[in-house]
C-alpha cells in the first residue's frame, strides 16, 4: 500500500523504517527490528516533531505492537480472521488542527473505561478470540472529539456497520478511518457504498481492503 503524507496511516513512521531497514542491508548489518528502533524514531522525530514508537515499532515488528510509556514496545497475537478496509478522503487535516479539538483532560470515568476496553481488547486477543477483541475496540477519548473534522464520518460509520463491521475509528489524526470485521464482514460492499457515500459529500477517496501483516519491513530484493 502506498501511504500518503497527511493521511493518518503513519507515512512518517513508513518512511523511517523502510530507510532503517534499508540501510541495515546496504550495509549488510542484519541487525534485529529491536536493534533498528532508535534510528527509526530519529527519523520519526525529523518527520513528525515526536519521539514516540507507536507507529514505528509496529511497521518494524509487524502485527500490532503496545508501546508502553517506558520499556520495549510488546507483540500482540493477531487473530487470524479479521479484515482491515482503510478509508483515505482525499482532503487534508493538518496534524495542528487535529490536535487542538482535543480536550486538556478528560473525565475520569471516560479515562476509566478506556482502560478497561484496551485491557480486555489485550486479554482477548491473547486467547484467540477475535470477535471479542474486535467488540472491545473502542475510542472514548479521541474519535469523538476529531470526527468532525472528517466529512461524512458518521455517515461512513453507518455503513460499515450495516455491513457487518464490528470495530473502526479515526487512523492517526485522520482523515484516514480504518473498519475491521471477522468473516462475514462485507467489505467489498462496503466500498463501494462509502465511495458513493464520500462523491454526494464532493469528496473522492482512496479505500484499500487488506490484513494486518505480521511481517514488518523487510527487503524485497
Amino acid at each position: 500500500m502506498q501511504i500518503a503524507p497527511g493521511s493518518g496511516i503513519g507515512s512518517s513512521a513508513a518512511s523511517a523504517a523502510a530507510a532503517v531497514v534499508a540501510v541495515s542491508g546496504l550495509l549488510e548489518a542484519e541487525l534485529r527490528a529491536d536493534e533498528l528502533l532508535p534510528f527509526a524514531l530519529d527519523g520519526e522525530e525529523m518527520a513528525s516533531g515526536a519521539r514516540h514508537a507507536d507507529n514505528v515499532a509496529p511497521a518494524l515488528m509487524g502485527g500490532m505492537v503496545l508501546c508502553p510509556p517506558e520499556g520495549n514496545p510488546r507483540s500482540i497475537p493477531l487473530p487470524e480472521e479479521w479484515t482491515l478496509v482503510v478509508v483515505h478522503p482525499q482532503i487534508e487535516i493538518r496534524t495542528a488542527d487535529s490536535r487542538s479539538v482535543l480536550p486538556m483532560h478528560v473525565p475520569l470515568a471516560d479515562a476509566v473505561n478506556q482502560a478497561r476496553w484496551l485491557g480486555t481488547f489485550v486479554s482477548a486477543c491473547h486467547d484467540g478470540d477475535g470477535a471479542n477483541a474486535l467488540f472491545a475496540l473502542a475510542d472514548l477519548l479521541v474519535g469523538p472529539h476529531r470526527k468532525t473534522l472528517i466529512p461524512a464520518f458518521d455517515a461512513i460509520e453507518e455503513l460499515a456497520y450495516s455491513h457487518d463491521a464490528r470495530a473502526g475509528g479515526i487512523s492517526g489524526s485522520g482523515p484516514s478511518t480504518f473498519w475491521l470485521g471477522g468473516t462475514d464482514w462485507k467489505a467489498e460492499a462496503f466500498v463501494k457504498s462509502v465511495r458513493q457515500c464520500l462523491l454526494a459529500n464532493d469528496t473522492q477517496a482512496q479505500t484499500h481492503i487488506t490484513r494486518i501483516s505480521k511481517l514488518g519491513a523487510h527487503l524485497i530484493s
